[in-house]
């Protein structure tokens, strides 16, 4: 079988097709695997370019670190516990207590419609807390409280909290990588650009240079990108508009080196909707970086991202004037100039809502995963795992 992207979710499909007892061949438009975990040296570390925390509810992950040997060290900084500043004296306790309530609110009102930006300027919170709640949900989602639909405020409010959180040691990466050494070499430098399918002949995947057959394949590659593989025949309407309708949030990360390394901290910037933090090291040392996420295209916007990293250093100074940064050490990663997908993760938008079912659906020799597949846990790389192993599912019993 043809497994096409070499994320976490096509990793997981191959690995689990081959522990079926399948041939499969991976094929990757990069020339590494991960996708959007990306992890590169740093000030002496590790940082993680794309996704990074790893929380306890992430069953998948957890279970196929084990099973693969890994470990996963603690960060020391507490995801779920951002400390808001630019809002007033408004506290991460007052918003942390009002999350509940609000979710409990919207969940009593039969509210399952609506915006976030809607159901907080209905709600009869302290404003400066609504507008708290409002740039976390943004800088988590990475998409703007005009669009995102009510429900991740219902969904949300379990994450607030002391809660640890994890990267695996050595990097994320590492994941993809163990889960690649257990198939056969990925082919790197290889964007599928052609699939024709059909029940009886099974699929050929075309890319430029080669032409590779099989029994089916997986497609593992963002929604956002998915119009640069020409299906033959097209893609039913329902598939095809599903696809079409998922939106993605924008976001990037920033990393400034620190000259005296600080313990784990968490801070939000709420009317800039970014936040950063401070961590540990897998020795459990104070990590020698600081670290700062903006998310939602205003927010890119705000901090002038397309001119550098300049505009957004400023505010990190302002914001965090207790830490020693060393304004001459410092990586900016983003994802909307990547041509292998544009965006960030999906958001849960309201004008153009997911439809999970038809995304997930198999055609005939076709299986789709991605995190975007994934319904609850899209956006994550939980997401992404368990969409690849239930991708494989689906063709372990159809074949």
């Amino acid at each position: 079988m043809i497994v096409i992207g070499a994320g976490f979710a096509g990793l997981a499909a191959a690995e689990a097709l081959a522990r079926g007892g399948v041939e499969v061949e991976v094929l990757e438009a990069r020339d590494r695997v991960g996708g959007r975990v990306w992890s590169v040296p740093f000030a002496g570390g590790v940082v993680e370019r794309g996704a990074e925390f790893v929380l306890p509810h992430d069953e998948t992950v957890i279970a196929t670190a084990d099973r693969l040997g890994l470990t996963l060290a603690r960060k020391g900084t507490l995801y779920g516990w951002r400390e808001p500043r630019g809002a007033g004296a408004v506290t991460i306790d007052q918003v942390a207590e009002a999350m509940p309530r609000l979710s409990a609110g919207l969940e009593s009102a039969g509210r399952a419609d609506g915006t976030v930006a809607r159901a907080l300027a209905g709600s009869s919170l302290d404003p400066h807390i609504a507008v708290a709640i409002a740039a976390r949900t943004e800088v988590s989602c990475a998409y703007g409280a005009e669009d995102l639909d009510a429900s991740v405020l219902r969904a949300g409010a379990s994450a607030f909290g002391r809660f640890d959180s994890f990267s695996f040691a050595g990097g994320n990466a590492c994941l993809a990588e163990a889960l690649a050494k257990r198939l056969p070499p990925v082919r790197f430098d290889a964007p599928v650009r052609r699939l024709s399918w059909s029940a009886e002949a099974g699929v050929r995947a075309s890319t430029e240079v080669a032409e590779l057959t099989a029994d089916a394949a997986v497609v593992a590659v963002p929604a956002s990108v998915l119009e640069a593989i020409e299906f033959d025949p097209p893609l039913p309407a329902d598939k095809y508009t599903a696809n079409r309708g998922v939106r993605y949030g924008q976001a990037a990360k920033l990393f400034v080196g620190l000259r005296a390394p600080a313990p784990p901290s968490q801070t939000l910037s709420v009317p800039d909707r970014f936040w950063c933090y401070t961590q540990l090291d897998r020795g459990a040392r104070p990590a020698p970086f600081l670290a700062a996420f903006a998310g939602s295209l205003a927010a890119l916007e705000r901090l002038e991202i397309g001119r550098g990293p300049r505009t957004w250093l400023h505010r990190l100074a302002s914001l965090r004037p207790d830490l020693a940064l060393n304004q001459q050490q410092l990586m900016l990663s983003r994802w909307d100039d990547d041509p292998w997908v544009r965006g960030a993760y999906s958001a849960r938008s309201s004008r153009s809502p997911m439809d999970t079912a038809a995304l997930v659906r198999a055609l005939g020799p076709l299986a789709f995963a991605g995190e975007h597949t994934a319904g609850e846990w899209h956006g994550l790389m939980e997401g992404a795992l368990r969409s690849g192993e239930r991708a494989a599912r689906d063709l372990l019993a159809a074949y």
